[in-house]
């Protein structure tokens, strides 16, 4: 009999810990999916980056021939239709390569559980392929002094960029488990491991 492995979801608002809690998970022995750092991979793909520089031009190549991810960023972040564009000839190829990869762990008999730590879990339909959504509950202002701190944006980027995300009321209604990632760094993780005993291993 086949046996079947869960695929959790991850979502949130922008720095709102998604991926730190997919690292918890990671360590109590969930394999994780990263659609962050498939977007990377791909975006400097030939057939990804032909696509790009044919709609916006050469000009966001640096000097080794690879997409200026920050340049790209400015430019589709102040419209809506540039968001939709790049979506559209980025997240096919990402949705793919997803499930492909979920695919072949669930054959893995060492796979326990799938964590899919994705941005547009919910935009992209990769919600109907998660058995259990979770979502990353943190006060805005804890999110942009992340951002601040890490990815050293201005104030106003994740107002920019959460425009063309789901509201966050919306995914917070979705999710079957609240993580509330308000606090000390330890408190988070004890939330995962309630969650991962009593879901996963059911211990």
């Amino acid at each position: 009999m086949k046996r079947h492995v869960n695929v959790i979801g991850i979502t949130g608002g922008i720095a709102s810990g998604k991926s730190t809690i997919a690292e918890m998970l990671g360590t109590l022995g969930a394999d994780i999916i990263d659609a962050d750092k498939i977007c990377h991979n791909l975006i400097n793909t030939r057939d990804i980056t032909d696509k790009i520089t044919k709609r916006w031009g050469n000009h966001i190549l640096n000097s080794d021939g690879k997409i200026e991810r920050r340049m790209l960023a400015e430019i589709v972040f102040a419209d809506k239709d540039e968001v939709s564009a790049l979506n559209k000839i980025i997240h096919p190829k990402v949705v793919e390569k997803i499930k492909n990869r979920i695919a072949e762990l669930q054959i893995e008999t060492a796979t326990e559980a799938i964590v899919l730590d994705a941005a547009l879990l919910v935009e992209s339909n990769l919600i109907d392929i998660c058995d259990i959504i979770l979502f990353a509950d943190t006060e805005k202002n804890r999110c942009e002094s992340r951002v601040r701190y890490s990815r050293k944006w201005p104030l106003d980027e994740i107002a920019k960029r959460e425009k063309f995300q789901g509201l966050i009321p919306q995914k917070r209604e979705l999710a079957d488990i609240i993580i509330n990632n308000n606090n000390s760094k330890e408190d988070t993780l004890n939330q995962v491991k309630d969650f991962w005993c009593q879901f996963i291993t059911k211990k």
